[in-house]
């Protein structure tokens, strides 16, 4: 079955809208997380060794918490109660309370920025809130992406749209003239457009960590070093206001098929495991 992305993109360079500009995400949907959930056996030895993952999810959302980073701890605790801690009642009972700590913690920050309004009449509400496409537009731009117009967002959009076309016809015919001269190579490995590679990426990302796409916003742009970077959010509202969780930060290499997950308190990546 294809499986259908909400996400943005950009070819080498940034950011490309692949699906409809401006989606909105409105009412409290949950995010689908299943590779996180873990399998409790009946075997004491493997309940011991669930109860210290599901115990180390807790702490790194707290410690996410306390360090101010509110998305990150809110996809954080969010996981680890889409795990089923019917076994771990206490644990279960301070995992929610610090749920309910960290979404008022995010709605009292919402409200209280005067970028709130904007983003609340916002048509282009996922880039608004995109940790990459902010850091897109500043470089294009010089400005906050969370302070400008929709007009502004839009034109912007439009302009990256036009370079990643031209980028692609620009890369067809390289890719044609280098066709030609192999032709007589019948060995010749294909290659990939630009989009299916992009593709190739979300896929192997959604795969190997069982985050839903259909759930969850996908932000994608490839580096300089040609590793890509896969930024993915949940959106639902609390107290009224509509608040983005950081579901994940990953990177990740098409050609070795390794995948990293940045950790949000030391900013580095490491190896992601289920």
């Amino acid at each position: 079955m294809t499986k259908k992305f909400n996400f943005f993109m950009m070819a080498f360079a940034g950011l490309v809208l692949l699906s409809a500009c401006g989606t909105e995400n409105n009412g409290a949907t949950e995010s689908s997380v299943s590779s996180s959930a873990v399998s409790v056996s009946e075997s004491s030895s493997q309940e011991v060794t669930a109860e210290a993952v599901y115990q180390k999810m807790y702490d790194d959302s707290l410690a996410q918490f306390e360090a101010g980073k509110l998305d990150e701890a809110a996809g954080s605790i969010e996981t680890l109660l889409q795990n089923d801690l019917s076994d771990y009642s206490e644990l279960k009972e301070k995992a929610a309370k610090l749920k309910t700590e960290i979404n008022s913690a995010q709605a009292e920050k919402a409200k209280a920025d005067e970028t709130a309004a904007m983003l609340e009449n916002s048509a282009y509400k996922t880039e608004r809130t995109s940790d990459l496409a902010a850091t897109e537009f500043e470089a294009a731009t010089g400005k906050d992406i969370k302070t400008v117009s929709d007009d502004e967002i839009k034109t912007w959009l439009a302009e990256k749209d036009a370079a990643a076309n031209s980028a692609a016809e620009s890369s067809e015919t390289t890719d044609t003239s280098a066709a030609s001269s192999a032709a007589s190579s019948s060995s010749a490995a294909p290659t990939m457009t630009a989009d299916e590679e992009r593709t190739a990426v979300l896929n192997e990302v959604v795969s190997k960590t069982g985050i839903s796409p259909e759930d969850n916003q996908f932000y994608v742009t490839k580096n300089d070093d040609g590793l890509y970077q896969v930024e993915i959010r949940h959106a639902h509202e609390v107290e009224g206001v509509e608040i983005s969780n950081m579901v994940g930060m990953f990177q990740y290499d098409l050609t070795n098929k390794t995948l990293m997950k940045m950790d949000p308190l030391t900013g580095e990546y490491i190896p992601y495991t289920d």
